[in-house]
């Protein structure tokens, strides 16, 4: 399954997942309409009953696996550490350092900046080594701009 959705990413892609889906929800509509048709194969109950297996098995359980796949390999659960990626810390620190830098030219630039500052300790808690290195610069880089914009406020 892993390779079929993952490839040689660690996570699965997107342009992976989504057409398996597709695929599969296709097949599980024609299982629901298989299904239907069940009472009206012909022979002894053995051989309906049979039918019916193939058509749950064959039809039906492949988008049951991918999506108890996709569901399972999720090991955060609430109240429990994240567990992100390199790049994905990289990605997140970067997503608040720019929305920091927007925020600050718009009229609400304090609120803003005070929620982004809150986010950014937030991450600096949940990360260790470097990562919580690079994560606490940019609490405090967007913590500089907050007092920045609040001077700002004050002096108008």
């Amino acid at each position: 399954m892993r390779w079929l959705l993952c490839g040689s990413s660690p996570t699965p892609v997107a342009r992976r997942v989504v057409p398996a889906i597709l695929a599969s929800l296709v097949l599980a509509l024609f299982g629901t309409v298989f299904i239907i048709w069940a009472p009206n194969v012909p022979g002894p109950g053995w051989i309906r009953g049979a039918y019916v297996l193939f058509v749950v098995v064959a039809l039906k359980l492949p988008l049951i696996a991918i999506l108890w796949w996709l569901i399972a390999r999720n090991h955060d659960w609430p109240h429990s550490q994240p567990k992100w990626l390199p790049p994905e810390q990289a990605e997140i620190l970067a997503y608040l350092e720019s929305e920091a830098n927007r925020a600050a030219l718009l009229p609400d630039a304090v609120e803003r900046l005070g929620y982004l500052s809150q986010e950014a300790w937030h991450v600096a808690d949940r990360l260790d080594g470097d990562a919580k290195v690079d994560a606490l610069t940019v609490a405090l880089r967007i913590d500089l701009v907050c007092e920045r914009a609040r001077r700002e406020r004050s002096e108008r």
